[in-house]
Parts: C-alpha cells; sequence; structure tokens
C-alpha cells in the first residue's frame, strides 16, 4: 500500500480536469478520476488511475467516489443546464459537499462554473 495521498478529480473529463490528472501524479499523489461517463476517461488513456463514475447530482455514486480520499478537486458545472444553471450547480455542489463530510474529507478545492447569458 502506497504512503501517496490521494487526489480525487471530479469533472475529470473536461479540459482542466483532464490536465490535473497527469500533474498530480507527477507531483506524486494517487489519482481517482471520476466523471458522469466512464468511457470519457477510459478514452484518456491514464495509466494508475482509479477511474470512477460518479455524479452529482445522483448522490448515492459520490460515496465510493470519496472514500479514502485525502483532497479533492470539484471541476463539474452545469453549463447545458441553460436558465435552471444556478440552481443545479447549487444542487451538485450541496450534494458533493455533504458526502464529502460523511466520508471525512478534509480538503475540496473548488472550481466554480461561470453561467451563459440565457441562465437566471
Amino acid at each position: 500500500m502506497s504512503d501517496a495521498p490521494t487526489a480525487l478529480v471530479f469533472g475529470a473529463s473536461g479540459y482542466v480536469g483532464g490536465s490535473l490528472v497527469p500533474e498530480l501524479q507527477a507531483h506524486g499523489y494517487s489519482v481517482r478520476a471520476a466523471a458522469r461517463n466512464l468511457a470519457s476517461l477510459d478514452r484518456r488513456g491514464w495509466s494508475g488511475v482509479d477511474c470512477v463514475a460518479a455524479d452529482a447530482l445522483e448522490y448515492d455514486t459520490l460515496g465510493p467516489a470519496l472514500a479514502g480520499v485525502d483532497v479533492a478537486y470539484y471541476l463539474a458545472d452545469s453549463p447545458v443546464a441553460g436558465k435552471a444553471f444556478g440552481a443545479v450547480d447549487l444542487a451538485c455542489a450541496s450534494n458533493f459537499a455533504r458526502a464529502a463530510s460523511e466520508a471525512g474529507l478534509k480538503r475540496i478545492v473548488y472550481l466554480g462554473g461561470l453561467a451563459t447569458d440565457e441562465a437566471e
């Protein structure tokens, strides 16, 4: 078993997450990558990365993704939500924060999303 800290990259299928995963590995982290669609992570071809499917709107998927994690990078947003962006983004972040608390996580690095012009 490794003594390396474990980092969860939640939203690893996006541009920032996809760039962060190899950087964390290069700095000695054990990395777990999460996205709604597991196939989008498998296509990355990362070696030594624990890839999991998780969706912040589906609370039951968050516990397994957060288990044993030292730090989580929350990079998920919902720009396709249109006018509901704010409500969807808040629901996702709230679910993630609650699951992280239940998992005993001490640190979340949060990167918020930008709403479209159509959002309220």
